[in-house]
């Protein structure tokens, strides 16, 4: 009796392990794993699980584009952009970080995967109506590259634009040159600082605590500014870019094919 209760005790002992893991507990899939629901219906689905159930959009936003969490619309991916390393960093979690682990069966996932990596390649499969090559010169006619830069090129008071083409729609890339404040990432919204001696200085803020604010002005310099010399900040115009409502609709599709095209490294 007592040794049917040892075997007994240590069958238990190998079992619960695999128990507690709960139906979540599945196999993490191989580094060159291709997702098997990259569809368009299950990143909508992974879309629907993002803004709900998962909680994702909690700190990434429901567009994606950051908060609490990281920017996804850029393709960036610190810890990995392959199928496989998206799936490992959404289940897992991200340690010493605010991102927790996520349960749900492995299809919920890689459903999630799929969503996450169409959010950072939106205008890939678009092809712009405009010419490119003309809308590069509409680019260059109306300064752009004064606040933007493409392959290094350009100023840094805006986005960097080198790949845009691959990371935004066309109706994205068009509203932004129309209405720049539709959809603006919170490290590009612009400020005004004004001194107790009646200066005005705008920019973009790039810190600011209890006593102190800096920001970037429209040169591009830094600039820091003690509070106790501060009469007022002011956010009442959110983007620094204007917004191009006098462009031509031969000149504003072809500024968009330009933006396209831009692309970066494959």
């Amino acid at each position: 009796m007592r040794l049917l209760f040892k075997f007994g005790f240590v069958l238990l002992m190998c079992v619960a392990p695999l128990c507690a893991q709960g139906p979540g507990a599945e196999q993490l899939p191989t580094p060159d794993q291709k997702n098997p629901f990259d569809t368009d219906q299950d990143a909508e689905l992974g879309r629907m699980n993002f803004v709900t159930t998962a909680g994702c959009a909690y700190c990434h936003g429901n567009d994606g584009m950051g908060g609490r969490g990281a920017n996804l619309t850029n393709g960036e991916y610190h810890h990995g952009g392959s199928d496989a390393q998206l799936f490992t960093t959404i289940r897992n979690g991200i340690p010493g970080t605010e991102m927790p682990p996520t349960r749900g069966p492995n299809q919920d996932i890689w459903r999630l995967a799929a969503f996450v990596k169409r959010l950072g390649s939106q205008g890939l499969n678009e092809h712009a109506p405009g010419d490119a090559v003309a809308g590069k010169t509409v680019y260059q006619g109306k300064g752009c590259s004064g606040c933007h830069t493409v392959n290094d090129q350009g100023g840094i008071l805006g986005p960097d634009l080198t790949q845009v083409g691959r990371r935004r729609s066309l109706q994205f890339l068009e509203e932004s040159i129309v209405k720049p404040d539709a959809d603006l990432p919170l490290n590009y919204r612009g400020i005004r600082v004004i001194t107790t001696k009646g200066e005005t200085v705008a920019g973009i803020r790039l810190n600011e605590d209890d006593y102190s604010i800096q920001l970037r002005d429209m040169s591009g310099n830094l600039r820091a500014f003690l509070k106790s010399e501060v009469k007022e900040i002011r956010h009442d115009n959110p983007s620094l870019m204007p917004a191009y409502t006098t462009l031509s609709r031969k000149e504003l599709d072809d500024l968009v094919a330009y933006l396209s095209s831009l692309r970066g490294e494959q």
